[in-house]
């Protein structure tokens, strides 16, 4: 006696074998950090040319946390290429222009023959 078994034959489409990523809720940190940057963002949105912003840290917040920050908010901004930032005397500056006092950025040296 011989039984005959056939495979059974579905077609699927790709995305339901990918696996369900669950909704993290943010974090605190995440929060305050997302509140932080967009007031950051609603200020430079308002720099015009020949002024310059004064960020200073809170008793929460160290400098280099609010350098990083305000790095960021730069990078995604706009006019990203036109912003400059420096740190004078722990202040953080954003300007259009370059800042009075602050070091120039770096460039590169020339290839030497």
């Amino acid at each position: 006696m011989r039984i005959d078994v056939v495979a059974k034959v579905k077609v699927i489409e790709l995305s339901s074998l990918a696996p369900v990523r669950k909704e993290r809720k943010p974090s605190a940190r995440q929060i305050a950090l997302q509140k932080r940057e967009a007031t950051y963002e609603a200020a430079i949105a308002k720099l015009q040319s020949g002024q310059a912003i004064a960020f200073s840290p809170d008793e929460n917040d160290k400098l280099p946390a609010l350098r990083a920050s305000l790095q960021r908010v730069i990078d995604r901004n706009a006019r990203a290429s036109e912003l400059h930032l420096a740190i004078l005397a722990g202040v953080a500056y954003v300007a259009l222009e370059p800042i009075p006092g602050a070091r120039s950025p770096r460039r590169k040296k020339a290839a030497s023959a």
